[in-house]
């Protein structure tokens, strides 16, 4: 059949150098003699059209040459077919992925480890599902001898892996994905109920382009009957933070800048390509955004499975039965962010001394850096040509410019009498997701005092941001006023929150937007004469507040700089 086919492809170029002689006069003439016309009738057609035949020949052969060879590299294809919208182009091989295999770390969850075995193995048709790769990281008793006895084993497609000490979500995760034979590897945490035909879309994404990694809508489950509650309602997408952490966030397309990390799919190819999780990571967190990162910059991307759905068990305080049975290191999590951060930022990563809790500048008593050697993730890089952290937030332009999270300038909103509103948490992630702002003397040290405009605005044609205020190198954006203080929450870059639609007015109000623009509303944020409490009331005709000490962030400067490098300013 080979044999065939390769003489099929020999058919243009035959016939090209066939016909090429006989457009030689002196050949033709040796030939043919006065009759060549008589006996080549194709000799009837003007030479124009027959060299184009004969170009048209040589084509076909080149076309098919290249089809059929092996010497064709992936990198040369996605290189030659660029990029398609927002798209990275197919690169879908002849290998059709159709096995799935199904990736559960598991840590004392017991019960809920038979449950999730079960809700898998019953959602996907049995032609489909590979395998469940139960990675049992030192349940104590141990999974086999519990819940996933050899019954169980045998009915569910169960493979168990046994770490006889907990070596952590990140580990876990790991080895169970090294160990995966399906074509796409899936992870799901081991708590989850996957929804029916959940897996017809990772099938058809991932088939579509091997190096696209898929999440699903991730919705809520009732422990008490492992049943999804709240219909499809859910989510998918995250956005990076300057403090290396990630928020939820919602948009219209389906691409997701950064996984939440528990639930994806991933051909094992890409899976291979890519070298899986970074193994100095320890204990649970971060890897979300290093996976997330070696995809978008290394070739990748991203996508949201709008029609696939996986309910989830949500951990809460308030449910004893959520409670996880396992311990993380103390600083893992912080140590496991940074060193994403710092392998992924390039220039940008001065940005992360911003924020204490990283200890970014902190070394071990060698002079090595705390979060310790990054040669496998650089490896990575170079391997895959990455590109810059600078074209990722680029790509994401409607998160990190429309959303205000590169700001343009920072300022402090100053009162008469030296008073300046000043943000009372610390940089970074808000614990409990908010806080509060206060009348505080004015510091040109202090950047608690320094503010900046902040998510969409979807109240204006052809304005991209920003509709609120956020305090700098926090996740605060202004949400009111409440017992005498300002009070803060997690921004919504979408701009859709109306209670974040605070704005800092050239006349000098701090004024909360209305619906129609902000001339609608006579809403102001003052303060009390004497007592300086803050509240909301009806806008003073007098001014109140003065934007002072305007200033350029670094992390504007260094986006600036990079995108006239790349050529996109």
């Amino acid at each position: 059949m080979s044999l065939l086919l390769g003489c099929f492809h020999l058919i243009p170029l035959l016939l090209a150098a066939l016909l090429t002689p006989l457009e030689v006069p002196k050949i033709r003439a040796k030939l043919f003699g006065n009759r060549a016309k008589k006996l080549l009738p194709c000799l009837r057609v003007p030479a124009l059209l027959r060299l184009s035949v004969l170009w048209l020949l040589q084509v076909w052969f080149i076309i098919l040459w290249r089809a059929s060879s092996p010497e064709v590299s992936d990198a040369g294809a996605a290189a030659a077919m660029g990029v398609i919208g927002d798209s990275i182009a197919n690169l879908a091989t002849d290998e059709v992925l159709q096995r799935i295999s199904v990736v559960l770390p598991c840590a004392g969850e017991g019960q809920y480890a038979l449950n999730t075995v079960r809700a898998v193995y019953e959602s996907v048709p049995a032609n489909i599902l590979h395998e469940i790769i139960v990675v049992d990281d030192g349940s104590e008793p141990p999974l086999a001898e519990s819940f996933l006895t050899r019954d169980v084993v045998n009915v569910y497609k169960v493979t168990i892996i046994r770490h006889a000490q907990t070596v952590g979500l990140i580990g876990a995760k790991k080895d169970g994905g090294d160990a995966a034979t399906g074509d796409i590897v899936v992870f799901f945490d081991c708590h989850v109920a996957p929804q029916p035909g959940w897996h017809e879309s990772f099938l058809r994404l991932i088939g579509e382009n091997y190096r696209r990694i898929v999440t699903p809508v991730i919705t809520d489950l009732d422990v008490g009957t492992w049943q999804q509650r709240g219909g499809n309602q859910g989510q998918a997408k995250c956005y990076l933070t300057w403090d290396a952490d990630f928020k939820w966030f919602t948009s219209d397309d389906p691409y997701v800048p950064i996984l939440s990390g528990g639930l994806l799919g991933i051909s094992k190819r890409w899976w291979n390509e890519t070298g899986g999780y970074d193994v100095e990571m320890v204990g649970w967190g971060g890897e979300n955004l290093d996976q997330s990162l070696r995809s978008w910059l290394c070739g990748g991307e991203i996508m949201m499975a709008q029609d696939s759905f996986v309910a989830h068990m949500w951990r809460s305080s308030r449910d004893t039965r959520t409670k996880a049975h396992y311990k993380v290191q103390p600083g893992a999590a912080a140590r496991n962010r940074l060193r994403a951060a710092v392998a992924w930022f390039g220039d940008f990563s001065q940005k992360l001394s911003s924020f204490p809790g990283l200890q970014y500048e902190r070394r071990n008593a060698d002079g090595t850096p705390w979060y310790g050697n990054l040669d496998n993730i650089l490896e990575v890089k170079t391997r895959l040509g990455c590109k810059s952290f600078a074209w990722f937030m680029n790509r994401f332009k409607h998160v990190y410019e429309d959303g205000g999270l590169i700001p343009a300038e920072t300022f402090r909103i100053e009162r008469d009498g030296g008073r300046c509103l000043t943000y009372e948490g610390g940089a970074g992630t808000s614990p409990d997701g908010k806080g509060t702002a206060v009348l505080r003397p004015c510091s040109g040290d202090d950047e608690r005092q320094r503010w900046h405009g902040a998510n969409k605005d979807l109240s204006q044609t052809g304005k991209s941001c920003c509709s609120g205020l956020r305090a700098w190198n926090t996740d605060q954006c202004i949400n009111g006023a409440s017992g005498g203080k300002v009070t803060t929450f997690v921004c919504d870059i979408s701009g859709k929150l109306l209670q974040q639609a605070w704005h800092f007015d050239p006349s000098g109000q701090l004024q909360k937007q209305g619906r129609g623009g902000f001339m609608q509303s006579t809403e102001c944020i003052v303060s009390t004469p004497g007592d300086e409490k803050l509240q909301v009331q009806r806008c003073p005709s007098s001014i109140s507040w003065k934007k002072e000490d305007v200033q350029e962030p670094v992390e504007a400067k260094l986006y600036r700089e990079a995108l006239m490098d790349l050529h996109l300013a």
